[in-house]
């Protein structure tokens, strides 16, 4: 029994982060075809997106996507950003896990795996290596190199196969990969579907895609205006786990604990830890790495019986409602848009987040099922789509617990309207490990709500008046039809001329407008 262990155990080898998701693909999101070809656009447009903004650039981006076979593709993804120096390249796209950092800050990425996965999986359905041309400044000159390398999952590291230096005419980044077992598809869960949202969250962006029939969408900016970069703020001690705390004291460089406290969450002052000392009886002043796990667990239990100010919120940047709206009238060009930001919140206590909501009536608004147009819930979180379980998700629960018919939309799955929800978070908190739903907490659910309601009232407001000038329409045409007719035969009848009677008619269609708009009036007074 014992040698039989013993052979187990020289069986047993450490996995690379690379490794372990090369086993285990369906944790990077990488399940189904259609979904994996969408979470690559995902990984490779948040990339450029949050590169380029960095930079202080308006995004702009270019996809081309061919197909070679079934289920096989060659993906070019172009954009206008910094770059990336001849240096980081391989540490840009074959390295998973690059950094040890706790950071609170809010972000587009959601698994944090970013290019490298994608790296990844085609490497794995195709054995193709990644090739990629790179535009970087290096002082004041210009420099462009092109790499042809694959990923040693065994190291976590970059083979290169071919360099050289080539001529660039301005920054930014240019990678070829080849695909199998994806599927390109034009459904609400598709990459063009994601590309067509991703612009409504980043008015700012401008994306340039063919699709593998050759059909080429050019999808405009709105806006010019780049979004400031959030700024990493302190977690507060409410928002920390045990596991958050041990993390914590692994990676500082505080000889104490009670520097640990007080450096890295906000709201921590001196007098704060001295409470924390003397509920826990634990001793702050050791060292962090001696931290134990039920000590760290003891600190955040008497945490959540405490009272804190609420969590700074300066490094929540929203879209904001005016970006927001100028998103949907370039993509849907709606008869009608309402939308709102509301004030930052709190879930759990100790997270702030914000909601963002927009609703669009008419145009391209909704979805086309068959010849008809039925509602579309678009979900964000940091501005990123939410493109699949939706059904599972606070935002979908939110907006269906909505009583529609109260702002005049009788069956909501069958109305010709888009509504918008993005939360913005440091903490989104996701349900599961693919990030694509966020979790019922109450508070989120409020607001949700909240927000779309104060906008559905705006919508209601529309479509009152849109029903009043309809019938108003429909009434002035019965007396155009009616009236001359009984003028002419009254005029016959007592053998007169016909008079004029258009200054009458006026009179009496601008009459029922007035009292349309009077009863309407009193509607809303009651």
């Amino acid at each position: 029994m014992e040698r039989e262990a013993a052979e187990l155990f020289e069986e047993f080898k450490e996995l690379t982060a690379s490794e372990f998701f090369r086993r285990n693909k369906q944790m990077l999101g990488f399940s189904g075809k259609i979904r994996s070809l969408t979470m690559v656009f995902h990984e490779l447009i948040t990339n450029s997106l949050d590169a380029a903004e960095e930079a202080g650039i308006l995004p702009e981006i270019k996809i081309d996507l061919k197909r070679l076979d079934k289920d096989h593709y060659i993906l070019r993804h172009t954009d206008n950003g910094p770059g990336i120096p001849e240096r980081y390249i391989t540490k840009v796209y074959c390295t998973m896990f690059a950094g040890s950092k706790f950071r609170n800050i809010q972000s587009r990425g959601q698994q944090g795996l970013g290019c490298s996965g994608c790296v990844l999986l085609s490497q794995m359905t195709t054995g193709k290596p990644a090739k990629v041309v790179s535009g970087y400044m290096e002082g004041d000159q210009l420099k462009g190199v092109e790499m042809t390398f694959k990923m040693d999952v065994k190291t976590n590291k970059g083979l290169i196969l071919e360099r050289k230096a080539v001529d660039v005419q301005s920054t930014g980044v240019s990678i070829e990969l080849h695909f199998k077992d994806v599927s390109y598809s034009l459904s609400e869960q598709g990459a063009y579907e994601y590309i067509r949202r991703t612009i409504i969250g980043n008015p700012h962006a401008k994306i340039t895609f063919r699709d593998p029939t050759g059909h080429k969408y050019i999808f405009n900016r709105a806006s010019d205006i780049i979004p400031p970069l959030p700024k990493e703020v302190l977690p507060h001690p409410k928002g920390v786990t045990a596991d958050d705390l041990i993390f914590m004291a692994k990676h500082t460089d505080k000889r104490r604990f009670r520097s640990l406290l007080t450096s890295n969450l906000s709201r921590m002052s001196a007098k704060r830890v001295n409470e924390v000392e003397k509920v826990t009886g634990i001793d702050l002043n050791k060292r962090p790495k001696d931290m134990k796990w039920d000590e760290a667990e003891e600190i955040v239990k008497t945490f959540a019986k405490m009272d804190f100010m609420a969590p700074p919120t300066s490094g929540l940047i929203p879209i904001g409602k005016e970006q927001i709206e100028k998103g949907i009238r370039e993509i849907l060009n709606p008869e009608f848009v309402a939308t709102t930001t509301r004030k930052p919140k709190t879930f759990r206590g100790g997270v702030s987040f914000i909601i963002e909501a927009g609703i669009a009536y008419g145009g391209d608004s909704g979805r086309m099922v068959g010849d008809q147009r039925k509602a579309e819930i678009m979900r964000f979180a940091n501005r990123v789509p939410l493109a699949f379980d939706q059904g599972s998700c606070a935002i979908t629960e939110a907006l269906k617990s909505i009583d529609w018919k109260r702002y005049g939309i009788r069956d909501l799955d069958n109305a010709p309207i888009t509504v918008f929800v993005n939360i913005i978070s440091t903490n989104v908190p996701y349900l599961s490990t693919g990030k694509q739903s966020v979790a019922p907490e109450p508070d989120i659910l409020h607001e949700v709500r909240q927000a779309t309601m104060k906008i559905a009232r705006g919508m209601q407001k529309y479509l009152r008046s849109k029903k009043a000038a309809k019938e108003e329409a429909m009434r002035a045409k019965v007396f155009e039809s009616l009236v001359p007719v009984i003028i002419r035969e009254a005029a016959v009848l007592a053998e007169k001329d016909v008079p004029e009677y258009d200054t009458v008619l006026a009179k009496v269609t601008r009459r029922a407008k007035y009292e349309e708009v009077v009863q309407e009036d009193v509607v809303q007074d009651e």
